[in-house]
């Protein structure tokens, strides 16, 4: 475990207020002001004919010759806070960013006929891939919330060797446990925040559903049972149990190679806290873990230093990560 204190902001200390101010209150987004920008639109690789929006940051003059591939957490987006945050401070270190919208999210809305999930690892594998061949063989990956979880079962399983380090913050690494615990009522403000906008999008008309399917899925209550009827059978598992047991991370962490930094605060509104108690972290060498007591789910607010003007905590502890594996392979 590294040894790294984390402070809450006077008056933040709570797990709501840690993990809502930054979703109140989020950084300008000015990264095209900082650097050169561009839009991507890459296929994937399920044959569906969907597309993934991809922003790209390119790096300053003084580059490292470095890619960081971010990926953003259920129903969130390129722009969300900690995307916007943790790039800036990329391309302030020489990186170039990568900002990846997850099927149908942010400006990839309309871009596909299939929903994300927290295992589609094979996005993440077409997203490397393409990186690595166009602009970097040497690339981070940082992930958040569920796609923490995703960013966590791909480096278990054959990730290629152009992956330096990564990084996943908040992660449920168990699917069914976290699904009981937001299913639960400690979780239910967040449950219900996130099954309307995903409701919303099933609404739309974006998948390929008849309208009794549609009718039964706007009628879910819990999460467990919008898995069950709408992203289990849509990403082709054989249930929602069959759904959550092939992609929880947690049984990829022995298999784990590749250098990583886990963030997670043990206050986590949406994770349920035993799931970590019960991981033998020391069983994994490559693993490197920050588990504060405090900052809620991807919060981390702190008070506004010279080292952290604007208190934001995560992306100094992530970049410091990355900046140490960039620095063993000059």
């Amino acid at each position: 475990m590294l040894e790294t204190k984390f402070t809450p902001r006077k008056f933040l200390e709570g797990k709501h207020l840690q993990t809502i101010y930054n979703v109140l209150f989020p950084p300008d987004n000015s990264l095209d002001q900082l650097s050169k920008t561009g839009a991507i639109l890459l296929p994937t690789t399920d044959n569906s004919g969907d597309h993934l929006y991809l922003e790209h940051n390119f790096p300053l003059a003084e580059s490292n010759g470095h890619y960081l591939i971010l990926l953003h957490g259920m129903e969130g987006s390129s722009e969300s806070h900690y995307m916007v945050s943790v790039a800036k401070a990329a391309i302030e270190r020489g990186y170039g960013v990568i900002r990846a919208n997850l099927r149908n999210c942010g400006k990839g809305f309309g871009l596909a006929s299939k929903p994300y999930n927290a295992g589609q690892s094979e996005d993440l594998g077409a997203i490397v891939s393409y990186v690595t061949k166009k602009y970097s063989p040497r690339i981070f990956v940082g992930g958040y919330s569920l796609s923490a979880n995703l960013v966590l079962k791909y480096m278990g399983e054959s990730p290629p060797p152009s992956i330096m380090a990564f990084s996943a913050t908040s992660p449920p690494m168990d699917l069914k446990r976290s699904c009981d615990f937001i299913d639960s009522r400690s979780g239910s403000f967040y449950r219900n925040h996130f099954l309307e906008t995903l409701k919303e999008k099933v609404s739309s008309g974006l998948y390929p559903i008849s309208e009794e399917q549609r009718s039964k899925i706007l009628k879910c209550k819990t999460f467990f049972d919008f898995d069950d009827f709408f992203t289990a059978p849509m990403s082709g598992y054989l249930s929602v149990l069959h759904y959550y047991q092939k992609c929880s991370s947690l049984s990829f962490l022995d298999k784990i190679k590749t250098p990583g930094l886990i963030v997670h605060a043990e206050d986590d509104p949406v994770v349920p806290p035993e799931s970590w108690g019960e991981v033998p972290w020391t069983s994994f060498p490559s693993l490197t873990t920050v588990i504060t007591k405090r900052g809620g789910h991807v919060g981390f607010v702190s008070n506004p230093s010279s080292e952290l003007p604007d208190g934001r905590w995560l992306p100094k502890i992530l970049l410091d990560f990355f900046d140490s594996h960039v620095k063993r392979k000059k």
